[in-house]
């Protein structure tokens, strides 16, 4: 796809409040000409900015605007709108059932996202349209890929994983994957597919770095189950005050539970503890807390660290395809084409790398 043939979600968000803030502000004059008046017209409707709504506010502003002496500039701005707004409102329909919950596509390949690639020969973080393939690997060789048309790694794990089901007839036993994979959302998948989970969560290198654990991070402060209730690293109880929910963007429901110390005025560790105004307030997931313990022992064990140095395994991979046979961009254009390149790709990989180990 091109690069310079970009359409972004946000933009046309701004482009349909722009809409509905303009005609507030003509109905706002409609008001003011008929603020003298006993019968006033009755107001449109404002919430729903599509382009029937919209026609009909356009047509009621000039209906009840129709006997008056109008400005001419709001005359004028009138007939553009009755003649642009809802055709351009039908255009920003058409552009976001192809975003489908995106924030950008190519206008010469729909289904590729604009992402900021590792290849950056300007060094200005430019972004190019593309996809992101997600590889499984066994011994080098590609057992499993996907196209995700998103730069998050940890939403595309659930289909990656459901490919794989589908090709082979059953889950894989263990999985092994980076930090960019660990969340509470696949946690929970991996768990109910059950599949051993060897995969990081965001902050597990700098665990493994540090000498000492962070002390005011929360997930090191100390829970006691029987009271429900965390300790402060000055000592004082910190009590359940209520739990709140969050919905992820693939619709996991995450649930937090809020702990809040009693007084935290004067505190000698006020600075390094906590630096908003009032009593500290934490929110831990119980799950997720319980999914990290867990990641945590399985990584520290003798398996884990082989696993872990087994990591290198997939980035071999794509160094064989990128730099050594200068496959750095895709040729056909759409995921159906895009699956089959890729596809292409993977069994010339895997046949060469046959060949290497068996001396054929």
């Amino acid at each position: 796809a091109n690069r310079y043939t970009f359409v972004w979600g946000k933009a046309i968000k701004v482009s349909r409040e722009r809409i509905g803030r303009q005609l507030r502000e003509l109905w706002g004059y409609v008001e003011r000409v008929y603020q003298d008046e006993e019968q006033q017209p009755n107001e449109p409707n404002f919430e729903a900015i599509d382009p029937q709504a919209v026609a009909r506010t356009i047509h009621t502003i000039n209906e009840a605007l129709k006997d008056k002496e109008v400005d001419p500039k709001v005359r004028q701005k009138l007939n553009y709108a009755k003649k642009n707004w809802p055709q351009k409102l039908a255009e920003y329909d058409e552009k976001e059932k192809i975003l489908r919950g995106r924030n950008s596509y190519s206008k010469t390949d729909p289904d590729a996202t604009f992402m900021r690639m590792k290849e950056d020969h300007m060094r200005n973080w430019q972004l190019k349209p593309g996809y992101n393939v997600q590889v499984s690997t066994e011994k080098q060789y590609i057992i499993n890929y996907t196209l995700g048309q998103t730069t998050s790694d940890t939403l595309l794990l659930k289909d990656h994983v459901n490919e794989h089901i589908l090709s082979y007839g059953s889950s894989p036993e263990k999985l092994t994957a980076d930090a960019g994979y660990g969340s509470e959302e696949n946690y929970t998948f991996l768990e109910e597919q059950g599949i051993e989970a060897f995969v990081k969560y965001g902050y597990f290198d700098k665990e493994q770095r540090e000498k000492k654990p962070n002390p005011f991070h929360s997930d090191n402060l100390h829970y006691d189950a029987t009271r429900d209730t965390l300790t402060c690293p000055i000592g004082q109880e910190m009590s359940y005050i209520g739990e709140k929910q969050r919905r992820t963007k693939a619709g996991y429901l995450q649930t937090f539970r809020m702990y809040q110390a009693m007084n935290c005025e004067g505190c000698p560790m006020r600075g390094p503890c906590h630096k908003a105004a009032g009593d500290r307030i934490v929110q831990r997931s119980p799950n997720l807390v319980r999914y990290k313990q867990q990641v945590r022992e399985l990584l520290e064990s003798e398996e884990g660290l082989g696993k872990r140095k087994q990591r290198w395994q997939v980035e071999a991979v794509f160094g064989n395809l990128k730099q050594n046979k200068g496959f750095r961009r895709f040729y056909l254009r759409g995921t159906e084409k895009v699956s089959i390149e890729i596809g292409l790709v993977a069994i010339a990989h895997n046949l060469q790398r046959f060949g290497s180990r068996t001396g054929h």
